[in-house]
């Protein structure tokens, strides 16, 4: 052994954290379901999501009969009161910017008029007035807009510069990485989904978007949005398309948004990242057999999709609008485009990789491996952010050693001899310009082993 500080090395590898980073949201885990626990474990493992961030929920489940509404009260109890002490209790209130929940959880809440998991969890746990749900008069913080057809919308924007001004009404955001069970997908299309999401970062991909048009009400109520999103898309260098009657089978879609209650998403060819839709009543209503569910999108390729818990009539205002692509394309995340483009979601279900960024920056982090230390006590670090084919500007560096921030700046020193025996994790994640704060980061693992002679502990 080396004199003063042995060190083993594990190389995690790159990766690519886009807009909202992996650090940034709270993943629960449904801990009387194993497969909620499995969904939850290889979700973090794909995304780099740090252990302090993952937490387990004991949630009342049978494997049958598993009820998907639960009261208020009991969404209180056995969800929102202990994840929020335990995010107090690991000091990670001003870090954590969204809530991910695995398989396995409610998805509606019994109000006077109904609300979903993610409604509830968007206020914060707070009621709104029934009627503000029932006719979406309640409007988002988050929404971009536009609102009519001659309103622009608003600067896509990160999660991150929505929390700088909104502060203390930030709301929270969140989304389910599967449905399984009655109507639900399999674990195995839960997985698939979420690695094609993955897949995706980075990739802008060439596929097309598909607004499609019918006489269906749920259709109608969405077309004066088709033609600017159009518009925007086509600036962006998108290849958009406004499609009349029910459409042919169609090959690599990145997006697809129509107005029917029976779909066949099956016939279509979806590109890793994709999100689609179609707006009607029953989508994410499981128990009941009318409609097509949303997961029937998910089964056939898509990243993401979504549906209300209930009826919400042919309300615009309670789906996505045209623009989530515009912000997706923009570079946000999947979760961060659809709060961006939803403007009333109480109701809404949304299902998915959350984190897929296909329009998000091609560049990787690197700092030197820390194997060759030797037996010098510290270690500089300083970053390198290497381009491929698109510009990245740092606006801010942070490291994080053991899942904790410790320091911002272009470089840093890490004292190895304040560090305990054990094994360490640093990570360090690289914010770039403007409002659209996309990421990048890198983490390495290392083992300590103390000596005689050496000073040990934080």
């Amino acid at each position: 052994m080396k004199s003063g500080l042995a060190l083993f090395l594990v190389f995690i590898g790159l990766h690519s954290a886009f807009a909202l980073g992996p650090h940034e949201i709270l993943l629960l885990a449904n801990g009387r379901s194993a497969d909620s626990i499995e969904i939850a474990k290889a979700y973090a493992e794909l995304r780099g999501i740090p252990e302090r961030n993952i937490v387990r929920l004991s949630i009342p489940f049978e494997e049958k009969g598993w009820n998907h509404t639960v009261s208020p009260g009991a969404f209180t109890k056995f969800i929102w009161k202990p994840a929020t002490r335990i995010v107090q209790e690991r000091g990670l209130e001003n870090q954590i910017l969204a809530w991910v929940y695995s398989v396995d959880f409610p998805i509606r809440i019994s109000t006077a008029t109904p609300l979903s998991i993610q409604g509830i969890t968007f206020l914060r746990n707070q009621l709104p007035d029934p009627s503000e749900v029932r006719h979406a008069t309640y409007s988002s913080p988050l929404f971009a807009g536009p609102s009519h057809r001659s309103q622009s919308p608003h600067h896509s924007q990160s999660f991150d510069r929505y929390k700088a001004w909104l502060r203390e009404e930030m709301p929270l955001p969140s989304m389910m990485l599967g449905h399984r069970g009655k109507n639900g997908n399999t674990l195995a299309e839960i997985r698939r989904c979420l690695r094609r999401g993955a897949i995706s970062d980075g990739t802008h991909p060439a596929g097309a978007v598909y607004f499609i048009q019918t006489e269906d009400v749920r259709s109608r109520c969405r077309h004066w949005q088709h033609e600017p999103a159009f518009d925007d898309l086509r600036k962006l260098g998108l290849n958009a398309v406004i499609a009349k009657g029910r459409p042919k089978p169609l090959q690599d879609l990145i997006g697809l948004q129509m107005g029917e209650p029976d779909v066949e998403p099956s016939k279509h060819s979806f590109l890793p990242g994709a999100m689609a839709e179609h707006l009607t009543s029953a989508a994410a209503v499981f128990h009941s057999e009318n409609q097509t569910k949303l997961s029937a999108w998910i089964r056939a390729g898509a990243t993401a999709s979504c549906g209300t818990v209930t009826e919400p009539y042919a309300i615009w205002e309670k789906f996505p609008s045209a623009h989530f692509y515009f912000h997706y394309a923009s570079g946000c995340t999947m979760i961060e485009s659809l709060y961006q483009s939803v403007k009333s979601p109480l109701q809404i279900l949304l299902v998915g990789e959350p984190l897929a960024s296909p329009w998000g920056p091609r560049a990787e982090l690197k700092f030197d491996d820390l194997e060759d230390i030797g037996s010098r006590r510290t270690a500089l670090i300083k970053p390198v952010i290497e381009e491929k084919t698109s510009v990245f500007r740092a606006a801010r560096i942070s490291y994080m050693l053991d899942d904790e921030p410790v320091h911002e700046g272009e470089s840093w020193t890490l004292d190895i001899s304040k560090l305990v025996a054990g094994e360490h994790r640093l990570r360090v994640v690289a914010t770039g310009r403007g409002l659209v704060g996309q990421q990048v980061f890198h983490e390495q693992a290392f083992k300590v082993d103390k000596v005689a002679g050496t000073k040990g502990g934080k």
